[in-house]
């Protein structure tokens, strides 16, 4: 039997108490993305073509695939602080790239844009999972277990009108025939170049991700908690043993705990089927005829109901049994993809809103259900196992698209590529289903999960 943990100083209490609000901080600021309502167009304006764009979402994507697992179990062994201080110092250091490579097509712009997906993929992966495990043994530390959900809520609430903000600001700077009118409202002799304007919000998430480096420098380690290789950090090669380890250990002690390993994958189901649509969404606007100035708008919206998905999602993992969330996410998602399928003009919109709805409300129950049954020792390498299953759940269901539109176009021939659209969209609630399906057959034995918590 472990011993009782010794009482807290009023200092140490002062110092997890402020993990609690970096933490909600660091997300908000890691999240203020402002070039995200322009990120296709920001690098095709920079002089990248679309081919590159594509292979540079690709070495994004393997970057976090690679490093996510490794990255949680490092946190795990080494702190979670210092996992979350080189997230934040990766996303200085990408920013800064794009802030000042020199505009134009050549072989260093494809190589500094290159550098800056694989930095933002491992930072990407060190912050999955390590401040997420920093913020919940804060808690567990203080004796706040059950406050978990009601601090998952006020982060989404917080991140969710932050990025409402970034949206709206960020499309609009980087419009430079509306931003040189509203300079002109204040003085007439106010210029801004259109290349400085194309770099706005890259600046502006530069200085984002300054305020992450000092909130991050900001947190503090559990009160007793000795990482094995924290005194030997310097000790590369132990400390990739010691990862190797954690990682087996980790996954032995997931596929052990079922309802845990049941969580994942029923994380991987719903979120991949449902990111795969919200990946396409711009497309499927415009298909509903939404005109595309619409578009920065829909997307703050959207993030704003993130505060109501968040404040449904905290009374459900409350007042019901996982088995009966998971029912509520399936239909809803179901019933939004035939919704979506049918291209109401407009009124696809509402459509949309469920399958946004359902990736927020899967990220909080899963985050809730995971960080209370899973051991501290463990908590940040297990978080980036689902970290790890939703990415590749997302990579499997971009692959099996592309190879249906292709084959959609092989079977129909000369078709209009609205038309095409539509009949690939109309098989992703049979996608659903054959997933959900499979988790049924792995779970119909397990009845014990379904009434966990």
């Amino acid at each position: 039997m472990s011993a009782a943990p010794s009482p807290l100083s009023e200092q140490q209490r002062l110092a997890l108490e402020g993990n609690l609000r970096r933490f909600v901080i660091f997300r908000l600021f890691y999240s203020a993305r402002f070039y995200y309502p322009v990120f296709t167009i920001l690098f095709l304006d920079y002089g990248l073509t679309l081919a590159q764009f594509a292979l540079l979402n690709l070495a994004w994507a393997l970057a976090i695939v690679v490093a996510e697992v490794p990255s949680g179990a490092l946190a795990d062994i080494v702190g979670r602080r210092r996992l979350v201080i080189f997230a934040a110092l990766m996303m200085v250091l990408e920013m800064s790239l794009l802030a000042f490579v020199p505009l134009g097509a050549s072989s260093l712009l494809f190589g500094v844009f290159l550098l800056n997906r694989v930095i933002s993929g491992l930072s990407e992966a060190a912050a999955s999972g390590a401040d997420e495990a920093l913020a919940y043994d804060s808690l567990k530390a203080l004796g706040r277990e059950d406050d978990w959900s009601r601090l998952l809520e006020k982060t989404s609430r917080v991140v969710s009108i932050g990025f409402f903000f970034t949206m709206i600001s960020g499309a609009f700077v980087y419009d430079h025939a509306l931003l040189t009118r509203v300079l002109a409202l204040f003085d007439p002799d106010w210029q801004i170049a259109r290349e400085t304007a194309i770099r706005l919000p890259i600046v502006l998430t530069l200085l984002s991700s300054l305020v992450v480096l000092a909130t991050a420098l900001g947190m503090r380690e559990i009160p007793g908690a000795h990482p094995p290789l924290a005194a030997a950090a310097g000790s590369r090669l132990a400390a990739l043993a010691e990862a190797a380890r954690q990682v087996l250990g980790a996954a032995r002690w997931t596929f052990a705990h079922r309802f845990v390993l049941f969580v994942i994958l029923a994380a991987l189901a719903l979120d991949s089927v449902a990111r795969q649509f919200v990946v396409l969404a711009s497309e499927y606007y415009r298909l509903i005829d939404i005109p595309v100035s619409w578009f920065g708008f829909i997307g703050a919206g959207m993030s704003l109901f993130g505060i109501v998905t968040a404040r449904v999602s905290r009374h459900l993992v409350h007042a019901r049994s996982p088995a009966f969330n998971f029912a509520v996410l399936c239909a809803l998602l179901l019933g939004s993809l035939l919704g979506l399928a049918l291209a109401i003009p407009f009124g696809g919109l509402l459509f949309a809103v469920g399958a946004f709805a359902v990736m927020g409300m899967v990220q909080f129950q899963a985050s809730y259900y995971l960080n209370r049954a899973v051991d501290s020792s463990l908590r940040a390498t297990v978080l980036s196992f689902k970290g790890l299953a939703l990415n590749l759940g997302l990579g499997l269901a971009s692959a099996l698209y592309t190879a249906l539109v292709a084959a959609l176009r092989n079977a129909s021939g000369d078709v209009e590529q609205d038309a095409l659209f539509i009949d690939a969209l109309a098989w992703f609630p049979a996608y659903l289903l054959v997933l959900l399906g499979i988790i049924a057959a792995l779970a119909r034995r397990e009845r014990r999960i379904w009434t966990y918590g």
